[in-house]
């Protein structure tokens, strides 16, 4: 699994080749399964999954508009680098979750949830 920072470079190929970058990272949480060591029992507890929000800035792939946003699970990219510079690779162009007509309905709210704190960072600074 990559870490996930703000402003990293994404790349996946499908039809074509698009290029984004990393706007925003949010984390679902989620009740998940383990064995406590001492009585050996399974419990519940909850856990948290990285998630990248991310803006197209170059495509050659008609499906996918640039500007458009879309979310991928952290755990989906791997580190590469290309010409010294760090770069996150996701293999397989189905499981980005795109916003609008096509994107489910919790990935639009993260990515509305996203723009509205992005919004209201850029109004606090405009503020000082």
């Amino acid at each position: 699994m990559a870490y996930l920072k703000k402003d990293d470079i994404v790349l996946f190929k499908g039809a074509g080749t698009v290029q984004s970058i990393v706007t925003d990272v949010r984390f679902r949480r989620y009740r998940g399964k383990y064995t406590d060591k001492k009585t050996g029992e399974k419990k519940m507890k909850w856990k948290a999954m990285p998630y990248a929000i991310c803006k197209v800035f170059s495509t050659n792939d008609s499906g996918v508009k640039v500007a458009q946003e879309f979310l991928i699970p952290g755990y989906k990219l791997r580190n590469t680098f290309k010409q010294g510079k760090k770069v996150l690779v996701l293999h397989d162009k189905y499981i980005a979750e795109f916003e609008g007509q096509y994107g489910s309905e919790w990935a639009s709210k993260i990515i509305e949830e996203s723009q509205k704190f992005r919004n209201k960072g850029e109004d606090d600074a405009e503020e000082k």
